[in-house]
């Protein structure tokens, strides 16, 4: 299962990812560090409602996909 980078605007803790399995679209955020850390935090049946579910979380615009 392959995830898509997601950088939210604003410094620190701004790094989510998206992940596709089944058909449905798993947000997470990463905690970066010496082992990357991965917390489910919604799924969604579409890309895009999922980076909602990303914007939601961080209370932040989505700054760079990819």
């Amino acid at each position: 299962m392959s995830a898509t980078k997601v950088v939210v605007k604003g410094g620190g803790e701004n790094l989510y990812e998206i992940a596709e399995s089944s058909g449905w679209f798993y947000a997470r955020k990463v905690s970066v560090g010496i082992i990357n850390t991965r917390k489910d935090i919604g799924k969604a049946k579409t890309f895009d409602q999922a980076l909602s579910i990303i914007k939601s979380h961080s209370g932040k615009a989505i700054e760079k996909v990819g």
